[in-house]
């Protein structure tokens, strides 16, 4: 029968200390059906957690009655399905030498700051150090009761920079860093708080989501990243919350939640808004992010190369014009995204039926009006918008530069279709 030794008298001291409630099925409050379960799947996995690597992994995850809890929970209580996800985790954890990854990667750095939010710890291997300046997401403090909060700027990603500067190696070396570094974040966070060990808050942002995100290529690469994130790391998260998830996101949101299981698909919490209740229950106003309505700074993804380099470049001369031609099936998509640097230009869509848009000799006057030519007076911000649920036929994105007698214009552009 465990007992839960000194861990579960911890926990309990600080619940009683933090007024925090246990959740359910959790050290502290679990039902004797589920008690029974953790017996089991401690005689079940004894070999495992008392090799080095299990040892360690028991540490990292908050003490044998935590370990054996996030097992049971992500299996649904199932105790030979979480047996061999404990097998499965130490394999893992064998093949990839993950015990000494935040050693190569920060050394004896910590984590992060709780008072100075901005910190960062230097990063000393030459992998991660590759990837981070394309990866627009960090931890941004704790919650009230201890929780590491994680933000994702979905509007700062650029995906061909990261499939084409970074190698494979590089990312998922990246991608371990940052699970074992999360891990630490959360004991740490339980420790400061005098809390209860409790998954992070995970927060995406999706204001500005457009064209250029969907690169298929990089959709799978991130579902298999939070497929490991989930498999090997189980019960990390607490919450996740989409925010300013526009219509376009649907079709992404498809593709990862096919990876999800259910469990983890019941902590999503998506919104159109750019904030959500929970949320702001959850983050105090003072650690909540400037970007999301609150009032401390956060450079979460400031440093991500703003030079446009995922979008193509196209000089359009005085008196000229630019033509992007796409063609959508029934109830499709088009998206687009552009900004000029430092000049204004005039954009406007067209739709023509069937195969009556030969080629770029074709008048975009003899197609029917979607978005009217007009001066877009953004002179170097990005202009974003997508279409859904279109006809089928060919669109022409028209780029108009012919009313500056002589000015040419420096444009960058990315769309894409549903074809």
């Amino acid at each position: 029968m465990i007992t839960g030794g000194f861990l579960l008298l911890n926990v309990l001291v600080r619940t009683m200390a933090s007024n925090v409630p246990i959740d359910p099925g959790f050290p502290g409050n679990t039902s004797p059906q589920q008690t029974k379960c953790m017996d089991e799947l401690l005689a079940s996995v004894q070999d495992q957690i008392r090799s080095p690597i299990g040892e360690k992994l028991v540490t990292k995850m908050g003490g044998k009655d935590y370990f054996l809890c996030r097992l049971l929970r992500a299996r649904n209580w199932d105790v030979a399905a979480s047996a061999k996800l404990c097998q499965e985790i130490v394999k893992y954890r064998e093949q990839h030498n993950l015990d000494f990854i935040l050693g190569k990667v920060i050394g004896d750095q910590p984590i992060q700051d709780a008072k100075d939010l901005s910190w960062r710890p230097e990063i000393l291997d030459e992998g991660v150090k590759r990837v981070i300046p394309y990866i627009p997401c960090g931890r941004h403090g704790y919650t009230s009761i201890g929780q590491p909060i994680e933000i994702w700027r979905i509007n700062k990603l650029r995906p061909s920079d990261i499939l084409h500067k970074c190698s494979s190696e590089d990312i998922w070396q990246w991608w371990h860093f940052h699970l074992e570094s999360g891990m630490k974040a959360t004991l740490d966070g339980a420790a400061r708080y005098n809390a209860p060990l409790k998954g992070a808050i995970l927060v995406f942002d999706l204001k500005g989501f457009g064209a250029r995100h969907l690169n298929t290529t990089c959709i799978r690469l991130l579902a298999q990243l939070f497929s490991i994130g989930q498999s090997k790391y189980p019960e990390s998260l607490s919450r996740i919350f989409v925010l300013n998830a526009p219509t376009l996101f649907s079709g992404v949101w498809n593709s990862v939640k096919g990876v999800l299981n259910e469990r983890t698909r019941k902590k999503v919490v998506m919104t159109n808004k750019g904030m959500h209740d929970e949320l702001k229950a959850l983050v105090p106003p003072d650690i909540m992010p400037d970007f999301l309505g609150g009032k401390c700074p956060c450079n979460i993804g400031e440093r991500i190369a703003s030079g446009g380099s995922t979008f193509t470049a196209v000089h359009i001369p005085a008196r000229n014009t630019h033509k992007v031609v796409a063609k959508v099936p029934q109830g499709g998509y088009l998206g687009w995204e552009f900004f000029t640097e430092g000049k204004d230009i005039k954009f406007g869509v067209y739709y023509f039926q069937n195969d009556s848009y030969i080629d770029n000799s074709t008048p975009v006057s003899s197609g029917e009006v979607v978005r009217e030519l007009s001066k877009s007076e953004n002179k170097g911000d990005c202009v974003t918008e997508t279409l859904t649920d279109l006809r089928g036929g060919t669109y022409v994105l028209l780029f108009d530069n012919t009313y500056s007698m002589m000015t040419s214009k420096e444009l960058r552009c990315a769309s894409v279709a549903d074809s």
